[in-house]
C-alpha cells in the first residue's frame, strides 16, 4: 500500500475510501429481489417489489421477520440459505456504477480501500468476481463478519481497524439511510449517491 492521503479526482484529500456494494457500487436490486422472491415463496409469501424495496439497506435477519410475522429463527436461516443459492442465477441483472468504479480504480493504487457491505460473503464474492472488482479492495467487510449490521457502526469500525487507518480523513460512499447512519456513527464522513 502506498501513501495515505491521496488526492481524489476532485481534489479532495481522501485518507481511505470505504464503499458500500449493493445499490452503490453495483445495481443489485433486481437480483436480490428475484432471489428473495423465490426463497420467500418457500414459506408461502408472495413478495412484491414494493415490499422488497422497503427493506433496502437492512440485513435479512432483521427484515425477513417483518415480512413474515411469526417466522422462526430456523425458518429465517432457511430463507437466507435459499436466497443465497438462487442469487447466482440472477447476476446477469446486475450492473456496475461505472463512474464510481472509475474513481475506485484511480484511487486504489495509492489510497487504502475497503468494501463495507451487509451482503453475505458468498453472494458478495460472486458479484465482485462477476464484475472483476475484487482486486480493487485492500480489505472487505461482509455482513457475516459482524454480529450487527448497518445502521450499527460495527462494519465500518472493523474496516477501519483492518485498514489500520483512523476515521478522520476516511470517506464512505453509501446509497441507503442505514449505511449513512452506520458510517457517521463510526466517525466517517459520508458521500451519498443515488441508488443505482
Amino acid at each position: 500500500m502506498s501513501a495515505v492521503g491521496a488526492a481524489s479526482p476532485g481534489g479532495l484529500e481522501v485518507g481511505a475510501l470505504l464503499l458500500d456494494l449493493d445499490g452503490t457500487l453495483v445495481s443489485t436490486g433486481e437480483a436480490n429481489y428475484l432471489a428473495y422472491r423465490d426463497a420467500l415463496a418457500d414459506v408461502g409469501l408472495d413478495l412484491s417489489r414494493e415490499a422488497f424495496d422497503g427493506t433496502w439497506g437492512r440485513d435479512s435477519r432483521d427484515f425477513i421477520p417483518d415480512l413474515v410475522p411469526g417466522i422462526t429463527t430456523e425458518e429465517v436461516d432457511a430463507v437466507r440459505r435459499a436466497k443465497a443459492d438462487r442469487y447466482g442465477g440472477y447476476l446477469g441483472t446486475t450492473q456496475v456504477n461505472r463512474s464510481l468504479v472509475g474513481v475506485l480504480r484511480q484511487l486504489a493504487p495509492t489510497t487504502p480501500t475497503a468494501l463495507v457491505t451487509t451482503a453475505k460473503s458468498g453472494n458478495a464474492r460472486q458479484l465482485l468476481e462477476a464484475h472483476d472488482l475484487a482486486g480493487l479492495f485492500d480489505v472487505t467487510v461482509f455482513g457475516d463478519d459482524v454480529a450487527r449490521s448497518k445502521p450499527d457502526p460495527a462494519c465500518y469500525l472493523l474496516a477501519l481497524a483492518r485498514l489500520g487507518v483512523p476515521a478522520a480523513g476516511a470517506l464512505a460512499v453509501e446509497d441507503s439511510d442505514a449505511g449513512m447512519r452506520a458510517a457517521r456513527a463510526a466517525g466517517v464522513a459520508v458521500l451519498r449517491v443515488p441508488t443505482i
